[in-house]
């Protein structure tokens, strides 16, 4: 480490859209609120258009991406000292505090949802040959979308990976949602996202939020209403 749309595309024009895109955004980067990361958009983790929705505060902050064949990531930062949601013991280990944090989403975040009807820890690993060490685990979770009035979520059985680590006084959180139970292509999909992650990123200024804006109308043309992001203020302390 450096540190729910579908698309019915034939493969052969599915290709030749991704690499177009592929090619287009590279150079483009996505810097995260609070100057907690530097994501580069050009990795092959993403599938042609990338759209994106921030949420953060002052004890962190969350994007979530999805891209052209409509598949969810999500980053997210926490302030292990100052977030309500840890509530870590004093000298804690790291694998203790990545143990709390997956059991804090858990139980605060995905339980919570009003569309979960249920969830269970399918698969957890400590991935201790890794830089830095990190905690992946896969909660299958049942939605049931008649519960929200949201038309694009879908009912049935899906898969979430998570992968946290900590680097500095923040604990890092990649998720990806996947249709079925597949623990290494789910582990090699956060693992790549993680490499295209600079950890500390650099707190960004109007320029950066106007530059990111023009990249990711280039990435979803024509979807987006003029206004592809939700976008937290420039400076978060």
């Amino acid at each position: 480490m450096k540190i729910i749309k579908t698309a019915a595309l034939s493969l052969s024009l599915f290709l030749v859209a991704c690499q177009g895109l592929q090619g287009e955004r590279q150079g483009d980067y996505y810097f995260s609120p609070a100057g907690a990361y530097i994501l580069d958009l050009g990795i092959n983790t993403f599938r042609g258009e990338v759209v994106l929705d921030e949420r953060c505060d002052r004890n962190g902050g969350s994007t979530t991406f999805w891209d052209g064949s409509g598949r969810l990531f999500r980053v997210d930062y926490l302030n292990v000292e100052n977030h309500p949601m840890i509530e870590a013991p004093r000298f804690a280990s790291d694998l203790t505090l990545l143990n709390l944090s997956l059991n804090s989403y858990l139980r605060e975040v995905v339980a919570k949802a009003p569309m979960i009807t249920s969830a269970e820890a399918s698969y957890r690993e400590f991935l201790d040959d890794a830089d830095p060490k990190a905690l992946f685990a896969i909660i299958g979770i049942n939605v049931d979308a008649a519960k929200v009035k949201d038309d694009e979520a879908e009912s049935g059985t899906y898969y979430y990976g998570f992968m946290l680590f900590k680097r500095g006084d923040l604990i890092y959180v990649l998720q990806h949602r996947q249709p079925v139970l597949m623990p290494e292509k789910m582990k090699a999909v956060l693992l790549n996202l993680a490499a295209g992650m600079e950890i500390p990123g650099r707190v960004r200024d109007d320029t950066d939020m106007e530059k990111l804006r023009r990249a990711l109308k280039k990435m979803a043309p024509g979807g987006t209403n003029g206004d592809p992001v939700r976008l937290c203020e420039p400076a978060q302390g």
